[in-house]
């Protein structure tokens, strides 16, 4: 049981690692670390998708029958990918963190904590992602367990057709990762969220003005309506 779970360690953080010093120091691309660091847990995940579909598919095919027919690469699997929802939690949290720290978010009011503080980073991760960290927990606690113990080698026929059901997870991944691409070229590789912070600006600049004449706002709606002060 050991073995595939080793291996999922070293593979899914692994290729993570590579992914990311690839984008940033190859001399072609040259990326700056929050964005090779989002594309690279997405290639991760793309990657494990069409592992657990493939596997899934070799399983479910090669069962007969549906309850009693058995595969070895089900327990296998199963076992390889646990390694993968743990790190696949800290890869969501590193994304997390670096676009908040390019939108530049700071901590909680009132916090003792500094602003853009680990802390404050790790709330509004579980907050944000809770769903998701959630499903991962009960993914390592609870339903590779049952897997491997309540199962006792039966229905592996319809542990293939929920491993095929990742299918379309690189696709999803594959078009956040032109678009990002399609961004990062377009801004000059600057950060795709830095477009969003420049929006952000300009809409504060415009409204700020009004703030230093009291009652703007109001006296333009005096002068639509006619009601407001004669010259």
């Amino acid at each position: 049981m050991l073995t595939p779970m080793v291996a999922g360690g070293v593979v899914f953080p692994g290729l993570f690692l590579l992914s990311k010093n690839t984008l940033q120091r190859l001399p072609q691309l040259r990326w700056e670390e929050a964005d090779a660091v989002i594309v690279s847990a997405r290639l991760v995940s793309s990657v494990q998708a069409v592992m657990a579909s493939t596997a899934g598919y070799i399983v479910s095919t090669s069962c007969k029958h549906i309850i009693d027919d058995q595969h070895w690469l089900s327990s296998a699997y199963t076992q390889f990918a646990v390694p993968y929802f743990i790190y696949d939690i800290y890869a969501m949290f590193l994304c997390h963190w670096h676009k908040h720290q390019v939108k530049g978010h700071g901590g909680d009011e009132g916090s003792t904590r500094a602003p853009g503080s680990t802390w404050a980073v790790a709330r509004g991760y579980l907050h944000k992602e809770f769903l998701m960290v959630l499903h991962h927990a009960v993914m390592v606690l609870v339903c590779f367990p049952l897997s491997v113990v309540w199962r006792q080698g039966k229905g592996d026929f319809f542990l293939g057709c929920l491993l095929m059901a990742e299918v379309s997870t690189p696709f999803v991944c594959l078009g956040k990762i032109l678009i990002q691409e399609t961004r990062v070229q377009s801004l000059g590789r600057e950060d795709p969220l830095e477009e969003e912070k420049a929006t952000h600006s300009s809409i504060l600049a415009w409204r700020i003005p009004w703030t230093e004449e009291p009652g703007g706002p109001q006296s333009m709606r005096s002068q639509k309506s006619g009601t407001g002060p004669s010259n």
